[in-house]
């Protein structure tokens, strides 16, 4: 299978090809996260790293996600979504197809205004605006 889940100890296999996919995603916003959080997660079991490998390529594509526990429903958060393979129709099928056998009832990614089209032709729909305030 192209998409597969990377376990920590198999981190320094990949991390060099997919460190600069999701540092992609994070430029779009320094201020959210660094690479080397992202990484300390992954190592830690907070984020999961999934990579998307094309046969005739290699990594193509990177996700970094999270489950977020709900009394009613378990979300599973694509945190960072990375690379020019990761938001093909059949890479999110499978990528929610993980989700959901991990236990996730629910999938969801945040992302800014401009790229709320881009996943509503995915099948997401736009349901909740995130507001930000430092203190």
């Amino acid at each position: 299978m192209p998409l597969y889940q990377v376990l920590p100890a198999q981190l320094p296999l990949v991390w060099d090809k997919a460190a600069p996919l999701l540092q992609k995603s994070i430029d779009t916003e320094p201020d959210f996260t660094t690479i080397e959080q992202v990484e300390y997660a992954i190592r830690t079991g907070k984020m999961f790293l999934l990579v998307w490998d094309e046969p005739d390529e290699g990594i193509t594509g990177a996700a970094a996600v999270e489950f977020i526990d709900y009394p009613r429903y378990r979300v599973g958060h694509g945190t960072l979504l990375g690379g020019k393979s990761v938001v093909k129709p059949h890479v999110l099928a499978e990528l929610l197809a993980w989700m959901k056998a991990n236990g996730a009832t629910v999938a969801q990614c945040w992302c800014r205004d401009e790229l709320v089209p881009m996943y509503k032709k995915m099948g997401m729909e736009e349901t909740h605006h995130v507001m930000r305030m430092k203190i």
